[in-house]
């Protein structure tokens, strides 16, 4: 089974905010922590605290093709956003877009429009799209009616930043019910963070289930985001290939690498 990580933050400059780690994940401690948690391939997303942003994952992805790719960020604020996405795919190793959307700063453009002509661009182009979006499912689901051929993710789950046990899952119908829209995938990562329980986690255990009811093996996506973890690396990849009894060898396969390789066109 190929383990891909589709979601962690490099970076070598710029100090780190809020929850995550403040030692750099550079590429040499990267590539330590994948061999010491078995991970062959990793979805590089860079953290707006580097100001290199874009720049620093993909020369990992240059330097470490079969590696590393990168999903990289955009402001969707920004004048030159349409004319940048649509060139997104000349960079090597540009694999995705990520929004980030998670502050009432970094909401408003897509509260007030800005963000609409990036849609059918990234239709257009083939440009798989993550959205940090929590508490805007409904906006989501309303992109994904639009452009049923935009190929979408919703990042975390869709849990609040911080929210732990039930807290973290007070809106769980509101992200089951995505699930009749077939071209949204949700992205699993780092759910250890959000139990009250230690590892194996056993309070996630169904809500997890009902994830995988609603989306299928086909449309989740697993990740650390381990910046972040409060547990060890190889504890996130045992939770699911060990711990969650209802996936079975074919769906973990997916789930743990091949979907998210089939939405980048990794090969």
């Amino acid at each position: 089974m190929v383990i891909v990580d589709a979601q962690v933050h490099p970076w070598s400059d710029g100090e780190s905010t809020g929850h995550h780690r403040r030692a750099p994940i550079d590429n040499g401690v990267l590539l330590q922590e994948m061999a010491a948690a078995g991970v062959d391939k990793v979805v590089l997303v860079p953290p707006l605290w580097d100001p290199n942003g874009n720049a620093y994952a993909l020369s990992m992805a240059r330097q470490a093709p079969e590696r590393f790719s990168v999903m990289g960020l955009i402001d969707p604020a920004a004048p030159d956003a349409a004319a940048r996405l649509r060139h997104w795919h000349d960079a090597p190793g540009m694999r995705g877009v990520r929004f980030l959307l998670n502050t009432p700063e970094r909401l408003q453009p897509l509260l007030d429009g800005r963000c609409d002509a990036l849609w059918p661009i990234a239709q257009e182009q083939g440009i798989t799209v993550a959205m940090l979006a929590p508490g805007q499912l409904g906006a989501v689901k309303a992109i994904a009616q639009k452009y049923p051929r935009l190929k979408l993710i919703v990042d975390h789950l869709a849990v609040p930043r911080a929210a732990v046990g039930p807290r973290a899952l007070q809106h769980w119908p509101e992200l089951l019910a995505l699930a009749a829209l077939p071209n949204i995938h949700v992205k699993a990562v780092g759910v250890g963070d959000y139990a009250l329980d230690p590892y194996p986690f056993v309070s996630l255990e169904k809500p997890l289930a009902q994830v995988f009811d609603a989306f299928g093996a086909e449309r989740v996506i697993w990740g650390s985001d381990l910046s972040r973890l409060h547990h060890p690396y190889v504890h996130c990849v045992q939770h699911f290939r060990q711990h969650l009894p209802f996936l079975d060898p074919d769906a973990l396969a997916l789930v743990m690498g091949q979907n998210i390789l089939r939405l980048l066109d990794w090969k």
